[in-house]
């Protein structure tokens, strides 16, 4: 399975590797304004729709759970019932509505990524049938010594699959779709029809823009609001205290939106590198938070191994920005620190990651506190 992990951040990086196109680096809050016209607090604008964006965030949010059905020994997590809720086909899920959407997470997922998925699928089913505790070279539940009832299901490896998967389609799925397709020239460039109003959806270009921040996983009025905040927006709002990081991005969409809705295309232009550079190192800042719990957390099979299976799964996010700060050997290097054996590893690998990523963006100031 090793070998699986590293075809995906191998041919996948050489296949999806795009320029660079750094425009702004700034982390700080910025003020939403705009040339002759007004500028919400919030993302309170007519027309929006971004429902289907809502729809497939809680279908991972179902997939998420029944995974997790497997860190208890004795429940088969099935690869087939997650391979029909990736599709929705067969009527998977628990919430009807989403069974009846004719929306799946599987097509719009990185199209070479795509079946990547199912095998990992394939390996959580695997590792779940299991009876026995896991352990090195054992797959099986492994149940954490310092912080009672937090037990994972991991293979002979360490790897928790379930991790893999969820914040793996975090990345192929939800930071893709929102950076390299909707904040694409295809949907927002100037081509693109900005005249003609669907009620309730706005322009072809309003909700292209609109379906990126429907996938950022926030409330309309945050980030004064974090409640129900999730995926993306969870793991922003937890590197916000240190980063600032809540407001510069949820400026840029209300920023990028109102523009849109002004025909300011200079102005929309402006706010795309702003949310794609900063999501980005939202990345980078919570893998080295992952890192600074794993190194207090050494002799915790369970917990070492949860948090390094996140991080491998945030390492392989990074490809999906178009305009990554990160470079393909630098992910690979990465790879190479993080290793494939949880149990094997040691603070130096950790602290390799650390650094490396300290460097790339800035956060050499705050990566202790992280």
């Amino acid at each position: 399975m090793n070998r699986l992990i590293l075809s995906f951040l191998t041919v996948s990086l050489l296949t999806f590797s795009c320029k660079k196109d750094k425009k702004n680096n700034d982390n700080t809050p910025q003020k939403p304004s705009g040339p002759g016209y007004t500028v919400p607090t919030t993302y309170n604008f007519t027309n929006v729709n971004y429902s289907g964006q809502t729809t497939r965030l809680d279908m991972l949010a179902e997939m998420k759970a029944y995974m997790n059905t497997g860190n208890t020994t004795g429940n088969v997590v099935l690869a087939s019932k997650l391979k029909d809720m990736y599709a929705n086909v067969n009527s998977p899920f628990a919430n009807n509505a989403l069974n009846t959407s004719g929306k799946d997470i599987k097509s719009k997922v990185f199209s070479l990524d795509q079946n990547l998925f199912e095998k990992f699928m394939d390996s959580l089913q695997i590792a779940s049938q299991s009876t026995v505790a896991g352990s090195n070279g054992v797959s099986g539940v492994v149940a954490s010594n310092t912080e009672p009832g937090k037990n994972y299901l991991c293979d002979k490896n360490g790897i928790e699959w379930a991790q893999i998967i969820e914040k793996g389609l975090m990345g192929a799925l939800i930071y893709y779709q929102s950076t390299a397709v909707y904040l694409s020239e295809s949907k927002i460039g100037n081509s693109v029809d900005n005249t003609s109003v669907t009620p309730g959806q706005g322009t072809a270009m309003e909700h292209h823009w609109d379906e990126a921040f429907g996938y950022f996983g926030v409330p309309v009025d945050f980030p004064s609001n974090t409640n129900g905040v999730r995926f993306w927006g969870k793991y922003c709002n937890d590197r916000n205290p240190l980063m600032g990081c809540n407001a510069t991005i949820m400026n840029a969409f209300i920023k990028g939106r109102a523009a849109i809705s002004n025909k300011d295309y200079p102005t929309r232009d402006q706010q795309v590198p702003i949310i794609r550079d900063n999501w980005e190192k939202v990345i980078a800042a919570t893998i080295i938070s992952y890192v600074n719990k794993t190194k207090q957390k050494m002799t915790d099979d369970a917990i070492r191994n949860h948090n390094c299976s996140e991080i491998m799964a945030f390492i392989m996010n990074f490809k999906y920005n178009p305009t990554k700060k990160i470079t393909d050997a630098q992910i690979n290097q990465l790879k190479t620190y993080l290793g494939y054996n949880f149990y094997n590893i040691t603070t130096t690998q950790l602290d390799n990651i650390k650094n490396l990523l300290s460097s790339i963006y800035g956060l050499d100031s705050i990566k202790d506190q992280l």
